[in-house]
């Protein structure tokens, strides 16, 4: 990649990124928006800061707007790695391995944490030098039988209050809990099939997690926010190491 490629993509996520970090988490972490283009300038741009493995993964996708929305996440991944370092000379530099259980970790800098998600609507990046962070983005905007999916992947309570919030208002909190539950599971290095239910939250009077298991520390370890925006609605969950706690 050229160094006016790396500095046209740079330029490119500094001008449609927004900064969603949440007042209360700005201290200790990060957090960047941007939305999908499907423009060909922008795929082209993306596709030329990926490694040749990274483009034989893309290559290997049936569908053209799967292949646009792996190569944009793979570049915004650079920009946000880009932004934590303050570096953004070469975005192709910026080098992403995973963990066994496919946490991504900057090979340059791993004492960095990062945490991605995307939806339709775009891509949600998360990273702190100083605590673990989950991050997760959902369309809120699709057609779901809330209270049927909390009663399969909720605690019993979490279930409840959705069945107890009036009709109008239970996808909106069915997806609050959703988000922060993958949020909460991402920022200890773990995924969906753990279970949605290992982690617990409530949501009023602010959101808070309630349960967590005992390997990972104690609720108290553990900040949520909520990161929403009109069309979605995302969460980041944070966790300080138990003597941090004040």
């Amino acid at each position: 990649m050229s160094t006016r490629e790396s500095t046209t993509l740079w330029d490119y996520f500094l001008s449609r990124s927004s900064d969603l970090t949440p007042d209360g988490a700005r201290r200790d972490s990060s957090v960047l928006f941007a939305p999908f283009s499907d423009t060909a300038e922008v795929f082209d741009l993306c596709t030329a800061v990926l490694t040749s493995c990274e483009r034989q993964q893309m290559a290997r996708l049936a569908q053209d707007n799967l292949r646009s929305a792996f190569v944009q996440r793979r570049a915004f991944r650079r920009f946000c790695a880009a932004t934590a370092l303050g570096d953004g000379r070469d975005l192709s530099q910026m080098m992403f391995d995973v963990t066994e259980k496919g946490r991504p970790y900057l090979r340059r800098a791993p004492e960095f944490r990062f945490s991605f998600s995307s939806c339709r609507f775009g891509m949600l990046g998360a990273w702190s030098a100083t605590c673990a962070v989950g991050v997760d983005i959902e369309d809120d905007t699709r057609d779901i039988d809330a209270l049927a999916l909390a009663r399969e992947f909720f605690t019993g309570k979490e279930a409840a209050f959705v069945e107890q919030a009036a009709s109008a208002d239970r996808e909106s909190i069915f997806y609050q809990l959703w988000s922060l539950k993958e949020a909460a599971l991402k920022s200890v290095g773990e995924g969906l099939p753990f279970g949605l239910d290992s982690f617990a939250f409530e949501l009023l009077p602010g959101p808070r997690m309630v349960d967590t298991p005992e390997r990972f520390g104690s609720p108290g370890q553990f900040r949520a926010y909520p990161v929403g925006q009109e069309n979605f609605n995302a969460a980041l969950v944070t966790q300080v190491p138990a003597g941090s706690i004040s």
